[in-house]
């Protein structure tokens, strides 16, 4: 099966960056990846905490934070259960962001953890 079919070879990078800096912050989060997306899950809750949609131009980090969490924070695009569950929305547009998305990232697991 083909994965990450609309990244490229940058926002490829990008994730795999994302990736290693979660794995060795929280060893726990089990990262997947599928056609179009990537998402990390909680190992203790089971739920998936963040989306991650590589394009050829930047990362769509798809996130459980309310919009007041960050000012770096969009409304979701997504309707539906996804728009129930994934308020917001960082896009990464370049290397210098993927600290930022981390943060993001971790801030969401520690957020699903309190509910």
């Amino acid at each position: 099966m083909d994965t990450l079919v609309d990244s490229s070879p940058e926002s490829l990078e990008w994730l795999s960056i994302i990736k290693s800096k979660i794995e060795g912050k929280i060893p726990s989060l089990i990262y997947d990846e599928h056609k179009y997306w990537a998402s990390f899950k909680s190992s203790e809750t089971k739920r998936k905490i963040v989306y991650l949609h590589p394009t050829k131009s930047q990362i769509r980090l798809f996130t459980i934070l309310d919009l007041s969490f960050d000012n770096s924070l969009q409304q979701t695009p997504s309707t539906g259960k996804y728009a129930d569950r994934l308020t917001s929305i960082f896009l990464i547009k370049s290397e210098t962001l993927i600290n930022k998305a981390c943060y993001l990232i971790i801030s969401s697991y520690k957020e699903d953890l309190s509910k």
